[in-house]
């Protein structure tokens, strides 16, 4: 697991970060409306490319194939399979996460988002979810519960691979510590981290041991120079 401060990237590290993308990437980040979506996307996509390489002996960054299912779920299809992928971006923050033999996701969001928390717990959330958050007269209090599970809730979606079309309220979130049950039975691990105003959760199916660091441009740079040189 492995995430990046997309506000801390310099002005002069944004091309070196974009010459790790192939050609269909950088298309899709110019395609965004708004600079800051475009910087998310660019470090989420070059962090993703650069740690696999750092996992492999002579596979460049750019010479990783991505496709994805009906779904939208991300998977590696060249030049190595059977490793499984996930990524996440908002503005200000990118993560990614890599594992091998197991499904996984990752999900990022901003703490700072506006949006009415109990509104959307009510219609999409769990029933003992929405009363969790019902209980929490404090309104920081509530929209920091209110993120503690959707960034949960998202990354078994993604680990699942059917997103949002399996239901939110089909995977009921307890936190402190975080445990998820779904309605499938199936066995999921998740953890979850707060890095500054945001929250990142990630899961696998079956077993796992997660750990998260930060990656620095500087070093995901280094990581397309090692194989020019």
């Amino acid at each position: 697991m492995s995430f990046i401060d997309v506000t801390a990237i310099a002005d002069d590290e944004w091309p070196k970060l974009a010459a790790l993308l192939d050609e269909s990437e950088d298309a899709r980040a110019q395609r965004f409306a708004f600079e800051s979506d475009r910087c998310a996307y660019v470090a989420a996509h070059a962090l993703l490319r650069a740690r696999l390489s750092e996992r492999s002996i002579n596979i460049s960054p750019r010479e990783w194939r991505f496709d994805a299912t009906p779904h939208g779920k991300p998977f590696l299809c060249a030049p190595r399979a059977g490793l499984s992928v996930s990524l996440s971006h908002t503005r200000g923050m990118a993560a990614v996460a890599i594992a091998w033999g197991r499904e996984i996701g990752v999900d990022v969001e901003s703490a700072l988002t506006p949006r009415n928390a109990q509104k959307v717990a009510e219609r999409y959330f769990a029933p003992e979810e929405a009363a969790l958050l019902r209980a929490q007269s404090d309104p920081v209090a509530q929209s920091e519960i209110f993120f503690a599970i959707w960034t949960l809730k998202e990354a078994v979606l993604k680990a699942d691979g059917r997103g949002l079309a399996r239901g939110l309220d089909s995977i009921v979130v307890r936190l402190s510590p975080p445990v998820i049950t779904c309605d499938s039975g199936e066995n999921y691990v998740v953890a979850q981290w707060r890095r500054g105003g945001f929250f990142i959760a990630a899961a696998a199916l079956g077993e796992a041991n997660f750990r998260i660091e930060e990656a620095h441009a500087s070093a995901l740079a280094a990581a397309m120079r090692s194989f020019e040189a």
